[in-house]
């Protein structure tokens, strides 16, 4: 039985090794997509894939909401193009067998938006789809299940 959530990245299987970075001043969630706020802080800011700060995803909460930056630290699980991940679909469309193939941009920080295609750097590569009635009680418009990937340029 899979265990269907209505945000973020969920590893399935081994998840890569964790890493430990500090946290700019946000409430990060568990499952959150992850990068560097460009004063070499995470954050959870992001509404689309950059290699160029990307970080990977959060795999714990951290809420330094209300401290100062680096006051505290948040668990990664860095990119891999081996680990796959569950994440729901944006409430665009119900996600489909046509998209298996595509690599996929981020609609927030925490879903993927299929009518976003990703033209090089970094992206959400579609291996499987889960759209099942389990599913789309969870989250209307399904589930992808894929793998991050680098291609093309990445600036």
């Amino acid at each position: 039985m899979r265990r269907y959530q209505t945000n973020g990245f969920v590893p399935i299987g081994a998840p890569p090794a964790r890493r430990t970075l500090p946290a700019a001043i946000v409430n990060i969630v568990k499952g959150d997509f992850l990068h560097d706020n460009g004063a070499g802080y995470a954050t959870n800011a992001t509404v689309a894939f950059n290699i160029l700060t990307a970080l990977g995803v959060a795999a714990a909460d951290c809420d330094n909401s209300a401290g100062t930056v680096g006051a505290k630290n948040v668990e990664v699980y860095p990119i891999d193009e081996l680990t796959q991940y569950l994440v729901p679909i944006a409430a665009n469309a119900l996600i489909t067998q046509t998209v298996v193939g595509t690599i996929i941009d981020l609609e927030a920080n925490d879903d993927l938006d299929i009518s976003d295609t990703v033209g090089g750097g970094l992206g959400f590569f579609v291996d499987e789809i889960d759209a099942g009635t389990e599913a789309v009680a969870a989250n209307t418009y399904g589930y992808a299940i894929g793998h991050f990937m680098t291609f093309g340029a990445t600036a």
